[in-house]
This record gives structure tokens, C-alpha cells and sequence, in this order.
């Protein structure tokens, strides 16, 4: 009996623990609806507590407010709590740029786990069988996957759990009609335009014309690459406990680090680092693909933009995958006087004075610089322009900032946002890094200009 096998596979694989409290999702269809009954019948033995979770995707009109009311009055029936929400899929997908149904799903798994936090649901259980197993695998297989994507659904990951995945569709089709579980047709299982439905509908019985068997040589092979992605997830999860590191949202990684890697391993840590960036990106093969040709570029600044509003930045020897865009350019020429000068678009202040006393010492210090002030004229700030070059203090000739930017490892994002001291148009300090020499205090320096960088607080 199907109820009593499922108390086995919840016992054996320890799915649900006692006084857990477990929500159903439920859309009122076969599976979820046997999912339901079945876990009903045997939450006593274990014991356990059932909620019902429906999200209404709004996408089939006057039957998706049916199905929304059946499973209302499926879990008013036996008493249990009820969860709804009403989402527009539709919206959503086009303004993710996503499929009708990654979107559905990616929503759906988003308010299970919502609802699991707000109300103290351990476990979310979700009606998948073997045959999704068979779909998704050929699913995956049609898009283009890599290894990593040809595993097993899991019958159990985190907080969600599959009670029902040892079985075939039809044993829950028998269990329905033998036990009478009431439930709603989605007209849409019917329409090949969908790619599972098309699957389901009219691939999978070729197959089966060629080999009866094939739904079960598919699970065999699965099984296979299950155990086979087991060992290189061992070894990515290892490398990003390891060997990533998180600055604040951001991740960051060793370019050479990451090369070492196997080619396998390597995309699983690529994938892990995106996702715990943004969870709902699913980095694909042609997204690491571009990320590792930057990363065997010889060019030392590469900015990447990926899906999901992530950003990849190598900066010399290391990647960083964020959220946050690289800064625009600071644009403009600001005029610069004794005294104190707020430059708010820098976020800091620069203090000049005048002084006829020679420093006690000239300190080898970021945020001061002196300068012969009788060599200076107008000053200004700006940020680097094309062709920008200057001498930079212990150096006879010019060089390109350019270069002195590449020296310093200053990344190519930072580089239109370093403020320039600018003295008659000419460069005379590179803030916080380096004066050029041409203006530094000599013995023959009867005049001091100080200048002095703090943050603007």
C-alpha cells in the first residue's frame, strides 16, 4: 500500500522528525493531492503536524481561482491551517526575463520557504515522483546542461522533502482511484506547448516504443551521476570553505586558486560563489564559460556583467563576483583654495595652508604632501584623462599614469575616481599614492604648501 511504503521511505531517509510541522504544497492536482492524503494517513505514526500552502499563479483565469478554492476547502475538510497567495507568474517571468515555468517554480519554492520561516514549518513537502525525475533529466539534457545538471532530483534538501519520489506517476494514479482522492485537472498538462508536457505527452512514449524499459535505464544512469557529481561537490564545497572568502555580500576568490581546479570542480565553486551572491540565478555552462576566459585573459582588469544583476570583477590576481556596479567616473574640475575644500563627490576634504616654517619632518604618510609652494600656481582637482602623465617623486622622467595605475595594482574601475591635485594644469599629486617630483621640497624651498586628505565625515 502506498501509504505504508511512504512511512518507509519517510523512516528510512529520516524526512520528517517527531512533532515536526510539515507544509504541503498543494496546487490541488493528482500528485500533491495523494501527497496530502497520504501523509494524513500516516502523521499519527510518526507523529506530525500538517499545513497547506497554494500559490495561485494567475495564469488559466476562472480555473486557477478553482483550483485555488479546492484546495481551500481540501484543507478547511480536515481542519488543517491554509496558506494563499495570488502572484502574477506572467509578470514576473517577462520582467525577469525567465520561463513561464522556472518562474512559477522559483516563486512557488520562494513563499513555501517564506511561510516555513514565518510560521515554524521544519519541512516542506512537495509531491515530485519518478517520472519527474525522467522529465527533468530529458529536460536538462534538451537545454544544454553540463554534468553538474544530470544528478538526481534530491529527495530530500534542506527544508524540503519529496515523500513521494520512489514512485511512479501511475502507483499514485492506482492509489487515487483505489483510495478516491479527490482532485483538479490542470487543462494545461494537455498542451505540448509546454516543454515537460511535450515531453510527457509525446517524447517518452517514443522512447518507450524502442525500449519499454527506458524510464528505468534513465533512473539507472542517474544514479550513476549522482554518485559521480557526489565526489566533485565534495571537492567544491571543500574549495569554498576554504579557500573563498565573503566581503560583506561580496565573493572573492584567487584567480590561480581557482585554475588549479578541476574543470568539474571548478564550475560547481563558479556556481556556489553566483548563488550565494544571488540565489535565484542559475549559472549555466556558457556563463562559467565566460567567466573562465577572463580569468586566463592576460589582461588584469576584466569586468563582467551576468544575469541577475551580478557583476564578475577581476582585478589582478582575483575575482570578485557582487551586486553592486562598478562606480561611475567622477567628471568635472573642481578649484581648490586655501583653507578647507569639501569635494563631496570623492567623500573627502582637502586643508591647504601656506607656511614660511619648514616641516620638522616630511612625513611618508598617504594623506599629506608637501610641495615647494613657490613652484605651484592654480590648483585643482580632477580625475584621469587619456595621456594624463607626470614624474612621480625619486624619478628623472615622466610616466604614463596609466602605468603608475597598473604599478600601484589600482583597478581599472577605481582609476576615474582617484582624485588628482592639479597645479596650473599639471599634475602634482596623485592623492594618497604619490607627488611628482618636479615639485617636492628642496633645500632652496623658502615657501611650504601643505595639503592634507581626510575623509568628509
Amino acid at each position: 500500500m502506498l501509504a505504508q511504503r511512504t512511512a518507509g521511505v519517510i523512516q528510512h531517509e529520516q524526512l520528517i522528525d517527531p512533532d515536526d510541522h510539515v507544509l504541503v504544497g498543494a496546487s490541488g492536482g493528482l500528485d500533491s493531492s495523494v501527497l496530502l492524503f497520504v501523509l494524513l494517513k500516516i502523521k499519527d505514526a510518526f507523529p506530525f503536524r500538517i499545513g497547506v500552502a497554494h500559490l495561485n499563479h494567475c495564469l488559466r483565469g476562472e480555473e486557477s481561482a478553482r483550483d485555488e478554492e479546492f484546495v481551500r476547502r481540501l484543507a478547511e475538510r480536515f481542519g488543517l491551517p491554509f496558506h494563499v497567495r495570488r502572484i502574477d507568474v506572467k509578470t514576473y517571468a517577462h520582467a525577469e526575463g525567465r520561463s513561464l515555468q522556472h518562474a512559477g517554480r522559483d516563486l512557488r519554492y520562494a513563499y513555501f520557504r517564506e511561510l516555513a520561516c514565518e510560521h515554524g514549518y521544519q519541512k516542506i513537502a512537495i509531491g515530485h515522483t519518478r517520472d519527474d525525475q525522467v522529465e527533468t533529466f530529458i529536460m536538462r539534457i534538451i537545454k544544454g546542461t553540463g554534468l553538474r545538471g544530470l544528478s538526481s532530483i534530491p529527495i530530500r534538501r534542506g527544508p524540503i522533502i519529496r515523500p513521494l519520489l520512489p514512485f511512479y506517476r501511475s502507483e499514485i494514479e492506482s492509489y487515487a482511484q483505489t483510495e478516491l482522492v479527490p482532485h483538479v485537472e490542470d487543462s494545461s498538462n494537455q498542451q505540448d506547448v509546454y516543454q515537460r508536457n511535450f515531453i510527457r505527452n509525446r517524447v517518452l512514449p517514443l522512447f518507450e516504443q524502442l525500449n519499454p524499459n527506458f524510464r528505468e535505464r534513465v533512473l539507472l544512469l542517474l544514479d550513476d551521476l549522482t554518485t559521480l557529481n557526489g565526489l566533485f561537490e565534495h571537492d567544491a564545497e571543500r574549495f569554498l570553505r576554504e579557500e573563498v572568502r565573503s566581503e560583506g555580500a561580496d565573493q572573492v576568490v584567487q584567480t590561480e586558486r581557482l585554475k588549479s581546479l578541476h574543470p568539474e570542480t571548478r564550475f560547481r565553486v563558479l556556481a556556489g560563489m553566483l548563488e550565494r551572491v544571488e540565489p535565484r540565478f542559475v549559472p549555466l555552462r556558457n556563463h562559467v564559460r565566460l567567466i573562465e576566459q577572463a580569468i586566463d585573459n592576460v589582461k588584469p582588469n576584466i569586468d563582467l556583467a551576468l544575469p541577475g544583476h551580478v557583476f564578475g570583477r577581476k582585478i589582478y590576481g582575483s575575482i570578485t563576483f557582487t551586486k553592486e556596479a562598478s562606480p561611475s567616473p567622477i567628471p568635472g574640475l573642481f578649484p581648490i583654495q586655501s583653507g578647507l575644500n569639501p569635494l563631496d563627490a570623492f567623500g573627502i576634504i582637502l586643508e591647504v595652508a601656506v607656511t614660511d616654517s619648514p616641516p620638522e619632518n616630511i612625513p611618508d604618510e598617504e594623506r599629506t604632501a608637501f610641495f615647494d609652494c613657490d613652484r605651484t600656481g592654480t590648483l585643482q582637482v580632477r580625475t584621469f584623462l587619456n595621456g594624463d602623465r607626470f614624474v612621480p617623486l625619486g624619478m628623472k622622467e615622466s610616466v604614463k599614469l596609466k602605468n603608475f595605475f597598473i604599478s600601484r595594482r589600482i583597478p581599472l574601475h577605481e582609476r576615474r575616481r582617484v582624485p588628482l591635485l592639479l597645479s596650473d594644469g599639471e599634475i602634482i599629486w596623485v592623492v594618497g599614492e604619490r607627488i611628482d617630483d618636479r615639485y617636492k621640497v628642496t633645500a632652496a624651498t623658502r615657501r611650504f604648501l601643505k595639503v592634507v586628505v581626510r575623509p568628509n565625515q
